[in-house]
């Protein structure tokens, strides 16, 4: 990524009027200054990123500078903005059950004076500019009938369509998958340089927003500033963390389907989230799942935890078949198989202090802990993740995101595991505080010698942290091997666009995911992949190794 430039953070002599420009701009609510003197300039068709955590500031300063600043919030310094100017809101907000083509008819004409046929006509067109092919145009569809990438699709070409000067993106394209947020983030950049319109895209640090544009500003505080005040959460690869052991854990022909009634000829139909997977934790290893939605990978880890157990296949702890497991033997491994969740906030019971859901662990899983040793143990925990001795007597609804997500990993270590099984333990969290439960994961792993399963959909950060990497596709794995491996030498298109968009740069994958309910013949990637061939509807690829404990399942992987 190029470096920030300073083009957007103080006026400049140009002769041209910027379309946006702020000198001093101080928001205040009363007495208290919520942005404080922030000076910006934007020239026409530049892109420029606004990040920070939340309530710094950023939804404020949008609407400030859109003209619809929040009632009781005042202004003082100079802000301008030159031309027809729309803000697409948090969230991407159009009206739920209202068809597509009345809401476009509506804006466009509204801003243009175009009748209806006319401004369906300039919809299409913007259509064409966000990569939506003419079969998903689906006008007569209310956007809560719509895919999610879709509905944001249509919402960025209503702004297109409509041609401001002045574009405010606010939180885009938020919750979608990383390659097909940054697949249309950048379409939306590229039209906005080649259409002279100023640009902001403001959301978190960790959404991605730095990669399509061409100047980043950050909130922090109240100040806008040039360059983030926090160092990058992703440290350099530990290479000093290699264990070489015994497999603690194994799986075969791990599959888990489900069910969905009867087909038209009365036939069983089952839809299937993991396909005959293998798998081998080591002892001491971290071991990532990557994919996206859909790749069932947070399935595969529930199913090795036997919640629920897996449809067909075993999972083996320890030298003991968990699909033959009686319910004491299950009670056993579960004390040394501890899972994390992916919002640790809401797995906590809200009727139950800390200290008393910590205590009830032990009751049930380490019952040869004497009653009175137990507040003791909660208290050591407790200091073990970093947090103070009298969280114990908190309320689980009074803890910060970070505070419960150290909850969460000082309930799973309370009967002393020998592994962890960790479902997106870090998705609620933001940048900062992911830096730190970061390190307060990784301490309790190299202090206590656990493994762990890590599921996530950041991959170059799953894989700066871990020993190996499984990345799975529709419930199959598509390429396996060392996480340096993957991170410097990833061979599958899937991987290498999950990469892409973790660096902030475009994907190479085109269109959105198939639904899982109608996966394509073949290869469940060819509509999107743009190494697709006419056989990969033929055959489904299987893992071939491509280098040593490398492999990789791709029919052309090695064409360019």
């Amino acid at each position: 990524m190029t470096p920030p430039t300073h083009a957007a953070t103080a006026p400049s002599p140009h002769t041209a009027a910027a379309p946006v420009s702020t000198q001093a701009l101080t928001l205040l609510a009363g007495d208290r200054v919520l942005i404080d003197r922030a000076d910006l300039r934007l020239d026409a068709g530049q892109v420029l990123s606004l990040t920070g955590g939340a309530g710094t500031g950023k939804t404020l300063l949008l609407r400030a500078l859109a003209g619809l600043p929040l009632p009781g919030v005042t202004l003082a310094g100079q802000a301008r903005t030159d031309g027809r100017r729309l803000l697409i809101a948090q969230g991407g907000r159009l009206a739920p059950q209202r068809p597509l083509a009345l809401q476009a008819a509506d804006v466009i004409g509204h801003h243009l004076g175009l009748d209806a046929s006319a401004a369906l006509r300039r919809m299409a067109d913007a259509l064409d500019r966000m990569g939506v092919p003419p079969a998903a145009r689906r006008f007569d569809l209310p956007p809560e009938r719509l895919p999610d990438s879709l509905r944001w699709a249509a919402l960025f070409a209503l702004g297109i369509a409509v041609g401001p000067a002045v574009l405010l993106a606010d939180a885009p394209a938020a919750g979608l998958d990383p390659t097909v947020r940054l697949r249309l983030l950048h379409r939306l950049a590229e039209w906005a340089r080649s259409s002279a319109t100023a640009l902001i895209l403001a959301g978190r640090p960790e959404d991605g927003l730095d990669g399509p544009a061409d100047a980043r500003l950050c909130l922090h505080e109240g100040r806008v500033l040039p360059t983030p005040p926090i160092p990058d959460p992703l440290p350099a690869p530990d290479h000093a963390h290699h264990p070489a052991g015994a497999a603690v854990m194994t799986a075969h022909g791990l599959t888990m389907s489900f069910p969905m009634g009867t087909g038209p000829t009365g036939e069983a139909r089952r839809l299937t989230a993991v396909h005959s997977l293998d798998l081998e934790l080591v002892d001491g290893e971290t071991l990532v799942l990557l994919g996206e939605s859909g790749s069932g990978k947070a399935m595969l880890a529930r199913a090795l935890l036997h919640l629920p157990a897996p449809s067909t296949g075993r999972v083996v702890w320890m030298g003991r078949d968990l699909t033959k497991a009686d319910d004491a033997t299950l009670r056993r491994v579960r004390r040394d198989v501890q899972p994390l969740f992916p919002d640790p906030a809401g797995s906590l019971d809200p009727a139950m202090t800390v200290g008393a859901q910590l205590t009830a662990v032990l009751e049930s899983l380490r019952p040869d802990i004497p009653a009175d040793r137990r507040p003791q143990r909660v208290v050591e925990t407790l200091r073990a993740v970093g947090l103070p001795t009298d969280t114990a007597t908190r309320w689980p609804a009074s803890l910060r995101p970070l505070e419960a997500a150290r909850v969460g990993l000082a309930r799973a270590l309370m009967p002393d595991p020998r592994a962890l099984v960790c479902d997106e333990p870090l998705a609620t969290l933001s940048a900062e505080d992911r830096a730190e439960f970061w390190d307060d994961l990784l301490t309790a792993r190299d202090r206590r010698h656990l493994s762990l399963i890590l599921t996530t959909e950041r991959a170059e950060e799953g894989l700066r942290h871990a020993d190996r990497a499984l990345v799975l596709l529709m419930g199959r794995v598509v390429e396996r091997g060392s996480a340096d491996d993957l991170l410097h030498h990833a061979r599958h298109p899937y991987t290498q666009a999950m990469l892409s968009a973790a660096r902030g740069d475009r994907p190479a994958l085109e269109g959105d995911p198939p639904s899982a309910l109608r996966q394509p013949d073949g290869c469940t990637l060819r509509q999107r992949c743009p190494k697709a061939r006419s056989f990969c509807a033929q055959a489904v690829p299987t893992l071939e190794p491509v280098g040593p404990g490398h492999a990789v399942a791709c029919h052309y992987w090695d064409t360019p």
